[in-house]
């Protein structure tokens, strides 16, 4: 299974010889990216989001500028399953003050990973509440939101597994139609492949040896 992760869980000491994950392949020293060629099966834009082999994708929130609540996810075409993957416990870091919304305040976890199905089309959505009032959900194929464009994706499918894809929506309900910063959310970004990190970062830091009379450094600083 391919997996296209975050920096955060990018893992050395994997083989070099792994089969190339759709745009990238990891080698053995600190997760070196080597590029390759996306298939042309592979899609993540505004068209569809579908993969010619099962693979998991991190998902990290950046920012949200909006007077609403929302929670995003991915929607399967095929079978019409909503799975939401990060949510605001709040609309904003301090409600009332602006409409910013950071990780760790108005989002608590911030980091979500969704495994695509190899051949399935699926879009991303955002579903929106204001004030508790309400549901607005818009979707990253515009021909769900009656043709509007309400997600703007910075890169393709040959970018998870370097610089990340940038999605940045208009939730529907807050802001201007042009602005696309009411909900940012990163896709991808590194690499990860399924082995064990390696002992180096794992390994605990030896505790410091007090000095004895035996291995005291000798003269004065």
């Amino acid at each position: 299974m391919t997996k296209i992760s975050t920096f955060r869980k990018l893992l050395i000491g994997c083989s070099a010889l792994a089969k190339p994950i759709g745009t990238i392949i990891a080698t053995a020293a600190f997760g070196t990216l080597v590029q390759s060629a996306a298939s042309a099966d592979e899609q993540f834009n505004n068209r569809t989001v579908q993969f010619d082999r099962d693979t998991i994708i991190e998902f990290q929130f950046l920012s949200s500028n909006n007077s609403a609540q929302s929670t995003f996810g991915v929607l399967n075409l095929a079978t019409g399953e909503k799975i939401p993957l990060i949510g605001e416990s709040r609309a904003q870091d301090r409600p009332g003050r602006n409409y910013r919304g950071t990780a760790g305040k108005a989002v608590r976890k911030p980091f979500a990973e969704f495994t695509f199905k190899s051949g399935t089309p699926y879009t991303l959505y955002l579903e929106s509440t204001q004030k508790g009032k309400g549901t607005t959900t818009v979707y990253s194929v515009p021909d769900k939101n009656g043709g509007a464009q309400l997600a703007r994706f910075d890169n393709d499918a040959t970018s998870l597994g370097t610089q990340g894809v940038r999605i940045g929506w208009n939730d529907g309900i807050s802001g201007r139609g042009n602005d696309f910063n009411q909900f940012l959310v990163i896709a991808g970004g590194g690499v990860g492949c399924p082995c064990k990190p390696s002992p180096i970062l794992t390994a605990p830091i030896p505790p410091e040896v007090p000095p004895t009379r035996n291995n005291a450094p000798s003269g004065r600083g």
